[in-house]
């Protein structure tokens, strides 16, 4: 059997969940001798392909941005793209994001998506009008030969909103990929980022739904005297959230840091916590990545995010200032902390990239 992917998640990203996902099914995948892929792609500048031998790209000007940079990429891997679906040497196609440009070109060939969650339908007013998104991703889930969902929560809003039949719908769950072995030690850390103990841990965009304001308020007027916010990804503070820093007193404590896997691994080790504001993730893989390095895991209540963390974490209303504040208040207890710390470990565990490729593989298998 053959699984065709395409291009589309590794022109648009260089760090992100939907490329590590994939990433991890196609690396798991090459060491299975039931199956075989190829990806569409010619220029790529994502970061987890970089030393992979299941792919022949190149890298497209990596450390230069300039005006209509992606869109070229997307030109050039568009074409690609069209090329290998008219040879049909293949007999699953998997899009890695929701273009459907492919369908007119894919015959009566067998195609699969992924649906990653439903935020561009639940929070509309984040997105611009000429936003297709949703748009696409309708056409794809009716049309698709089988649907994964990367949680149950996703899987029932996708039903509810799309009206996608229930048994048309496989959830496969996502884990995480960072290798506690490779953590730099803390003494290490603040030599080269100039970090102290103790502090609070972001990580991911704070866009609007990701509620990161609301943590920022509560660490400005709670927190800010006794721990640091380090803020890991989510591109540099913008202007601003500049400026909102800029007007507390302990303003040299709000750090944000971009850097590898083995970095952001060893942010998760030595914080105090690791606090997940988010109002809707379609799953979550940071609240794992958090546990598997011994890092207490603060969380929303709302969406997947309850689904993944189990009693592992504490949980909070995402619309409660308070709560936030009794859940970071009640990790000074060392009893509470290292019993948190000991359920992430477990919680963790349940989830494999090896399980989610199995299950893939099944169901490609399922509809040949």
């Amino acid at each position: 059997m053959k699984v065709l992917y395409d291009h589309q998640i590794f022109t648009y990203q260089v760090y992100g969940g939907i490329s590590r996902y994939f990433y991890e099914l196609m690396n798991h995948l090459s060491q299975n001798q039931d199956i075989k892929f190829e990806i569409s792609l010619k220029y790529s500048n994502n970061h987890y392909l970089e030393n992979v031998n299941f792919t022949n790209h190149k890298t497209f000007f990596k450390d230069i941005n300039f005006k209509g940079k992606t869109h070229i990429m997307t030109s050039i891997n568009e074409l690609h793209d069209k090329r290998l679906l008219i040879k049909h040497d293949f007999d699953v196609f998997h899009p890695t994001y929701y273009n459907s440009h492919f369908l007119k070109y894919i015959d009566k060939k067998p195609f699969v998506v992924t649906v990653y969650d439903m935020i561009h339908e639940l929070y509309p007013e984040l997105f611009s009008n000429k936003d297709k998104t949703a748009e696409r991703k309708k056409i794809l889930t009716r049309k698709a030969d089988m649907i994964f969902a990367i949680s149950e929560n996703t899987k029932k809003d996708l039903i509810e909103i799309c009206d996608v039949p229930e048994d048309k719908v496989k959830v496969t769950y996502l884990a995480n990929s960072l290798i506690s072995s490779n953590c730099l030690t803390f003494d290490k850390l603040t030599e080269k980022y100039d970090i102290s103990k103790p502090y609070l841990l972001y990580v991911g965009s704070r866009s609007s739904y990701k509620n990161f304001g609301m943590l920022f308020n509560i660490y400005s007027d709670h927190f800010s005297e006794n721990f640091g916010l380090i803020c890991f990804g989510g591109n540099a503070f913008n202007k601003v959230e500049l400026k909102k820093i800029a007007s507390i007193k302990t303003s040299h404590k709000v750090i944000q840091l971009s850097g590898s896997d083995d970095l952001l691994a060893s942010l998760y080790k030595h914080a105090f916590c690791f606090v997940y504001p988010s109002l809707y993730e379609g799953f979550g893989i940071p609240p794992l990545e958090a546990m598997s390095m011994g890092c207490p895991v603060i969380a929303s209540n709302a969406s997947s995010i309850p689904e993944v963390v189990d009693d592992a974490a504490i949980l909070f209303d995402p619309h409660s200032k308070d709560e936030l504040i009794d859940a970071v208040e009640s990790l000074y207890d060392e009893s509470k902390r290292n019993d948190l710390i000991k359920r992430g470990f477990e919680q963790e565990k349940k989830f494999s990239w090896d399980k989610m490729a199995n299950e893939t593989l099944d169901i490609y298998k399922s509809i040949l």
